[in-house]
């Protein structure tokens, strides 16, 4: 016990988050170990055992994360800002598939839409711009853990992708637009969890390289073998292209993995403006191509941060407060 009468756990907690706190102008740091102290202090008043309060408050890197957070100052977590970028791309491809599928789906829109058949006329056209706002919904559902609390934004990471992943499977021919998204909400649920873990390295980068030099790989084969003719334009877009960004990722080159997501994106723009018999292949896979270089992108980021609190010099320690003080 110490001298206030909190366990020996308690104090180690406290002296933790006091360090984490280094970089947080001293009054307001000093306001929330005061706080953090008062919580703990009537927890145990009220019979709670000091595990389950620990457990409760969370890590103290989290805390000082949510701390910097409400005061407006940077985020020095990297698996947060991980998780947050890819989010944000998140957002964005939610936006992108709800005006695909509200203008484009289930096929072009005619002029004159009195005279079309109803099964030709697009969402917005047949229901109305109110029905088709229901498209951005899963976008709104990846965007909630952006303003969530700091501690229940990994477990709402995992529930919408979860959801993203149902909603898309049982949906039928409109889930087939949304299985990216549920691409990139998975990304943005495991990349902050595995950087948190130390997960990944040069393996990750190998393994990210391989699947996006493949494409390439499978096209010169083809095309060797005279199975697929592709002139010298295809042989760039299709043959040089995937194997550059490959080889890009495989080095842990970061710019492999932006133009790897930003190549995705692209092949799902143009599969919407070109929707032929391959649609829902070139759709899938520019998905896939936008979550993988994403994550990789967010993790290398991530892995540029300092951990929580921590600024390249020794932290100051402030010893804390007692209650009252």
């Amino acid at each position: 016990m110490s001298d206030d009468g909190l366990p020996e756990a308690a104090e180690t907690y406290l002296r933790a988050l006091d360090a984490e706190l280094s970089e947080i102008p001293p009054d307001p740091a000093r306001e929330i170990v005061a706080d953090v102290r008062a919580h703990i202090a009537d927890a145990l008043d009220g019979g709670r055992d000091i595990a389950e309060i620990l457990a409760g408050l969370g890590g103290a890197d989290a805390v000082a994360s949510q701390a910097r957070e409400e005061l407006g100052l940077p985020v020095r977590d990297g698996a947060e800002r991980a998780a947050r970028t890819l989010s944000v791309v998140a957002v964005a491809a939610g936006v992108l598939i709800a005006v695909c599928v509200s203008f484009l789906l289930p096929s072009t829109v005619p002029v004159d839409p009195l005279g079309a058949d109803s099964g030709e006329q697009g969402v917005v056209r047949r229901f109305g711009p109110g029905i088709a706002m229901l498209t951005l919904l899963p976008a709104l559902l990846v965007a909630a853990p952006l303003v969530l609390p700091g501690r229940v934004r990994g477990a709402a990471r995992f529930a919408a992708a979860t959801v993203l992943t149902v909603a898309a499977c049982a949906a039928g021919e409109i889930g087939l637009y949304y299985f990216p998204l549920a691409l990139v909400a998975w990304a943005a649920a495991i990349v902050p969890w595995a950087v948190r873990r130390g997960a990944g390295g040069r393996w990750w980068s190998y393994l990210t390289g391989g699947f996006v030099a493949l494409p390439g790989v499978l096209v010169a084969v083809a095309s060797a073998g005279g199975s697929v003719g592709v002139g010298w334009v295809g042989a760039a877009l299709w043959i040089a292209g995937p194997l550059a960004a490959g080889a890009l990722c495989a080095y842990g080159i970061r710019a492999g993995y932006a133009a790897t997501a930003l190549a995705g994106a692209l092949v799902m723009i143009l599969s919407m403006a070109e929707r032929g018999f391959l649609f829902a292949a070139f759709w899938l896979f520019g998905g896939l191509y936008l979550a993988i270089g994403a994550g990789a992108y967010a993790a290398s980021r991530a892995a540029d941060g300092e951990p929580a609190g921590t600024t390249g010099r020794p932290a100051r320690t402030r010893p804390a407060p007692a209650p009252g003080g």
